[in-house]
């Protein structure tokens, strides 16, 4: 079985990338063999998303890190590279699945995720445990509270209490971890999403798992671009498989383990300070909400 971990950063991400990479090397003690594990990772070099030309720091300083980082990386079958047209996760997480077309399982994971170190370890044991009886799944863990009470059914329940965006202001190497006995559940949540009813809710880099099977039966549209709304994508286009095609397609929670956004310690100051950076989230976004509709009516 081969499960692909794909990673996008920015220049500026590059020590969050260090930290996710260091804890991913903890993780893997304790997983076995019977999985290959591989890391596809990409740093963002484009001078559409930096002027490198008004920079103090140059590509070629994050250009040697990133090889580093890639040498110190011995755990795992490993694909580490600089691209000037991968410029955000939605293009990086296509290109995961162009490049591992068979792979089994797909996680995508930013790097400002805090995990627990046991964290592959019990996704390879979910995996094991429902790969044949529902080979079109989502696995997600659980998070701690944040932007509205939909997303209450993959909270934590040591978490519920807490106020709306509570993860602007925890510490995530607190409310990460374990929380209690592990165990797996099906999450049934229907909240509306662009007027549709829907039954699953996650969200792309938090450690989210996603079988080969669904993401190559739904795919990542070309059209989306680089960033925004692939999640949303998966999750609307899933629920019309159900209702047009009577699919049979899930999503579980590990239920205990949580991951949590780090906003707290999150402070690229020193590498911004020092690099002009083109802030173009919205404008991707808005390239891939004109396009979802049209793409939605292609599933079936």
């Amino acid at each position: 079985m081969r499960i692909v971990i794909s990673i996008f950063c920015l220049p500026y991400e590059i020590d969050e990338l260090e930290n996710t990479l260091n804890q991913l090397k903890k993780a893997s003690y304790y997983v076995d063999n019977k999985i290959e594990w591989v890391l596809d990772v990409t740093l963002c070099t484009s001078d559409e998303m930096v002027n490198w030309k008004k920079s103090s720091i140059s590509k070629e300083y994050f250009t040697q890190k990133l090889l580093k980082l890639s040498s110190n990386t011995d755990w795992c079958t490993k694909y580490f590279k600089t691209s000037d047209t991968i410029l955000g996760c939605v293009s990086q997480r296509r290109g995961s699945l162009e490049q591992f077309p068979d792979a089994d399982y797909y996680i995508w994971l930013d790097t400002d995720i805090i995990f627990d170190e046991r964290t592959l370890y019990y996704f390879q044991q979910v995996i094991e445990n429902t790969n044949e009886e529902f080979p079109l799944s989502v696995i997600t863990p659980e998070i701690v509270r944040i932007w509205d009470n939909s997303w209450d059914c993959i909270v934590n329940e040591k978490f519920l209490e807490e106020p709306l965006d509570y993860q602007k202001t925890n510490d995530p190497y607190k409310d990460s971890g374990i929380k209690g006995d592990i165990s797996v559940e099906t999450v049934s949540n229907i909240s509306p999403i662009n007027g549709n009813n829907i039954r699953f809710k996650f969200a792309g880099g938090w450690f989210t798992c996603i079988s080969g099977a669904l993401l190559n039966r739904v795919g990542i549209p070309q059209s989306f671009g680089h960033y925004g709304f692939e999640d949303t994508f998966l999750m609307v286009a899933s629920e019309k498989l159900i209702q047009q095609s009577n699919e049979s397609i899930s999503q579980f929670k590990i239920k205990n383990l949580v991951v949590c956004e780090n906003y707290k310690y999150r402070n690229n100051s020193h590498y911004l300070n020092h690099i002009s950076v083109y802030d173009r989230r919205e404008e991707f976004k808005a390239i891939a909400q004109s396009n979802f509709g049209e793409e939605l009516q292609k599933i079936q």
